[in-house]
């Protein structure tokens, strides 16, 4: 996320002659102050708007449209899936096509309007272009998600009652459109800030670290309000107003973002990493049969991390020494070199080696899967299961389940600066060092411990509703009996804040193994090749959110069959949650 999506040594030659002369002034008093705020502005409401749809989306899924547990976690498992997937078509669009500021126009609209016709083309024309196709089609994002909850026919009569294929078809379509604009929003909002910072100017160099610090404070300042205001206002006041929220925080977005656009620095597009990679190993595939000599790399040729120099004796030694992947020297003939054979359709040694590099991630890229899957359980089993306990505050507020993500959060937020300013040094003292994987591989366990205190906090709750010890459904009291219009069950007598600990665990697991994953990706990769490894970490989230989900379908099909409840029925407090925890761990 703190990498531009462009070499680093090529940003400054891309800048286009009349966003200088635009950008002379302003370089002239604080980056961080002048233009910067526009870019935050716009990450905190497309956040806010974000997280204000999907943290509770399982709660909707359940309550409004009468989806099964098992099937509305599935949905929300697909949904942000697809939601770290459209970023490759992101950052695709905006290196090698776009430009990453009419990329995040284009998307910020895909996100929020209800229809782009061709009326947009006159306020946007710097951004469209007159005869884009985005200007004709139709499209719906947030305002028909929003919409959707409040035209009758477009959900169920009564809650608990099934959604039919209409009302299906108006959700999920809302979902998917939505998923498809944060695409080219998340990859390269992070890196156009960082866009506008002159390398060659010591003040900007120093805002430039500022700039992440503050970039970050607006994402989770931006899920605090959503987990905190949102979802009560959603689950207490009314699910339109809930909707409508995040929908008109997009539009502020857009709104704030446009408003910078006479001080952004642009960087031209140029060929995708992505592009590159494909085609290296397109051309490695055909050409397997034939035979290839391995070439040295010379010092020339080198343009590897730049944390480790060119000049480094050592690291070109390391790289002749690499035998992994030894197929693809096939995309590196030794005619494609060789000035009297003329043009030939090959690579240079350096950029087989640069592609090489980012394949020999895969492994780690199949071990992180798994910390997603993981993960995902906290935007749906995690919630499902505090719906069936006791969320009463003081004896009359009621906390929505979803607020308990707030945990996570502030785990995140306090955990960094221990792990930055505390423990690292520390170990630095006594003369130890945490490697990067030994940093992820501490992540994993430590997810795997989250996974086995929910699975306690269940087993706990199963014991207390056999025995039970249930909450009475009170007249008049809804949130007393949220989860009991199905079967008459109540919710155990068992306060929420016991999932306080496994909220804590996944947000260190996160401190540990998701920065981690972020960080390794970043600093392994050549420099050319880094907007491509920061897509591979984004398809490591996607692909584990995609196997939850089939997880959650293989789990619910074979424990379920005949006339057994299965570990994950439809009133929770009949199944084996804590079993489908333990499996996970």
């Amino acid at each position: 996320m703190s990498a531009p999506e462009f070499p680093v040594d090529a940003t400054v030659a891309l800048l286009d002659d009349e966003s200088r002369t635009a950008s002379r002034s302003t370089r002239q008093r604080s980056t961080l102050l002048t233009v910067c705020p526009f870019i935050l502005g716009n990450e905190f409401c497309e956040r806010l708007a974000f997280y204000g749809l999907s943290t509770n989306m399982v709660i909707y899924l359940t309550r409004i449209m009468g989806c099964r547990p098992a099937f509305a976690a599935t949905q929300v498992n697909l949904f942000e899936g697809t939601c770290y997937l459209t970023p490759v078509l992101g950052a695709w669009l905006a290196d090698a096509h776009w430009g990453r500021y009419k990329t995040i126009l284009v998307f910020s609209g895909i996100y929020f309007v209800v229809r782009l016709h061709c009326r947009v083309g006159p306020f946007f024309p710097r951004a469209l272009g007159a005869d884009t196709a985005m200007n004709r089609l139709p499209l719906r994002g947030m305002v028909t998600l929003a919409l959707s909850t409040w035209i009758p026919g477009l959900q169920p009569p009564h809650e608990g009652d099934s959604a039919n294929w209409v009302q299906n078809l108006c959700l999920y379509g809302s979902l998917y459109i939505v998923a498809l604009g944060t695409g080219g929003i998340k990859p390269n909002v992070s890196a156009f800030g960082a866009d506008q910072f002159d390398m060659s100017n010591p003040k900007d160099r120093a805002e430039k670290d500022s700039f992440f610090n503050w970039f970050y404070f607006a994402i989770n300042l931006g899920s605090f309000l959503a987990v905190t205001t949102l979802v009560y206002v959603q689950e207490s006041v009314s699910w339109t107003i809930g909707f409508a929220i995040p929908a008109a925080a997009m539009l502020l977005a857009v709104v704030t973002f446009v408003a910078g656009s006479s001080k952004y620095v642009h960087v031209e597009p140029t060929e995708s990493p992505m592009t590159r990679v494909v085609k290296v190993l397109w051309t490695a595939s055909r050409a397997q049969g034939k035979k290839t000599d391995r070439r040295q790399i010379t010092g020339n040729d080198y343009t590897g991390p730049v944390n480790l120099p060119p000049d480094s004796t050592g690291l070109r030694a390391a790289m002749r020494k690499t035998h992994s992947y030894q197929w693809l020297e096939a995309a590196c003939p030794p005619e494609a070199t060789n000035p009297e054979a003329g043009r030939v359709a090959g690579y240079t040694a350096a950029q087989v080696e640069e592609v090489r590099m980012v394949m020999r991630m895969l492994p780690i890229f199949f071990t992180t899967i798994l910390f997603w899957t993981i993960y995902c359980q906290m935007g749906s089993f995690f919630v499902e299961q505090g719906t069936q306990m006791d969320r009463r505050l003081f004896g009359k507020i009621q906390i929505p389940a979803a607020s308990l993500a707030l945990f996570n959060t502030i785990s995140i937020i306090a955990l960094i600066p221990v792990y930055d300013r505390v423990l690292v040094p520390g170990l630095r003292y006594f003369g130890k060092k945490i490697t990067l994987l030994q940093r992820i591989g501490w992540g994993l366990l430590v997810c795997v411990m989250a996974m086995v205190a929910a699975a306690a906090v269940e087993w706990y709750r199963l014991k207390l509703y056999h025995e039970g010890k249930v909450l009475p459904a009170l007249d008049g009291n809804q949130a007393q009996s949220i989860l009991s219009h199905r079967d008459g069950s109540g919710i155990v007598d068992m306060n929420v804040f016991w999932q306080v600990p496994q909220y804590l665990l996944v947000g260190l697991s996160e401190v540990l193994a998701s920065i981690g994953q972020l960080e390794f990706f970043y600093d392994q990769a050549p420099d050319v090749m880094r907007s491509c490894s920061m897509a591979l970490q984004l398809l490591s989230v996607a692909a584990g959110s995609y196997l939850s989900g089939a997880v959650v379908i293989a789990v619910s099909s074979a424990t379920g069959r005949g006339d057994r409840h299965g570990w994950l029925p439809d009133d929770l407090n009949n199944g084996r949650l804590d079993l489908f925890f333990l499996f996970l761990a």
